[in-house]
């Protein structure tokens, strides 16, 4: 299926887990290369009138070829840390995000973790969301995650 020019930025999201026993939190991180992101600041600017009005929305396609398989997050939420690590999610309940890792216009060509990463680490002071938002920037909450079927894919907005 084609689905036109300019799917070659990349992001990683980032799946929240904090386990309710030991209360340890963990993010879960995948990787999506080969996606299309679309940055609206000026245009939300406009129409808000905020200063600050940054946002993003990346459209993944769902062709078959992502690097794990989805789960709705109902499912997802009741894996194990293991199993978690297998799949992805795409929740805008929790403290889902995700992070423009590759955009040639922008000059972003960065890597970051993958897989499971301990929110309560030292080197993330204040937290492993705060800590790459402050250091990487084009780090974005998920705000609204929607599934395609007429031309497959996923597209995520963020702020």
């Amino acid at each position: 299926m084609d689905f036109g020019l300019n799917y070659d930025d990349s992001v990683i999201v980032y799946n929240y887990y904090e386990n309710s026993v030991t209360e340890a939190s963990y993010y879960f991180g995948t990787r999506f290369d080969g996606v299309r992101v679309e940055l609206t600041e000026a245009a939300n600017i406009k129409a808000s009138g905020l200063e600050n009005a940054d946002s993003c929305t990346v459209k993944i396609k769902n062709d078959g070829n992502l690097p794990k398989p989805y789960l709705p997050p109902e499912t997802w939420n009741d894996l194990t840390t293991e199993e978690m690590e297998k799949f992805f999610t795409l929740d805008k309940t929790r403290n889902n995000f995700f992070v423009v890792v590759k955009k040639q216009e922008l000059g972003i060509d960065i890597e970051l973790p993958v897989g499971m990463v301990d929110d309560s680490d030292r080197q993330y002071r204040n937290g492993f969301y705060q800590y790459i938002r402050e250091k990487y920037g084009y780090t974005y909450a998920m705000h609204t995650a929607d599934v395609y079927r007429v031309l497959p894919r996923f597209e995520v907005t963020g702020a």
